[in-house]
């Protein structure tokens, strides 16, 4: 059986969940409507927060690897109403 080549990916994201302040509040706005989550778990995914816990069901897990586009969000800093 073929063995995985080492992953940069963890060697740059070891110690980021040390950094992450647990007891500041999550604040964010999704579809043009402000969520404030007190509790955020770090471990948790944009796309499982999205289906989960706002029971937004529009981003789909395909791939689980994010090569498909299935689970795309669009981010962005700028309200587009405006």
């Amino acid at each position: 059986m073929p063995t995985m080549a080492p992953s940069s990916v963890r060697d740059e994201t070891d110690g980021l969940l040390q950094q992450f302040d647990t007891k500041q509040p999550l604040v964010f706005f999704v579809n043009g409507k402000k969520v404030s989550d007190d509790s955020p778990d770090p471990e948790c995914t944009l796309l499982v927060y999205l289906r989960e816990k706002l029971r937004l069901c529009g981003t789909k897990l395909g791939c689980a690897e994010g090569g498909c586009g299935a689970c795309t969000v669009m981010v962005s800093k700028v309200d587009r109403k405006t």
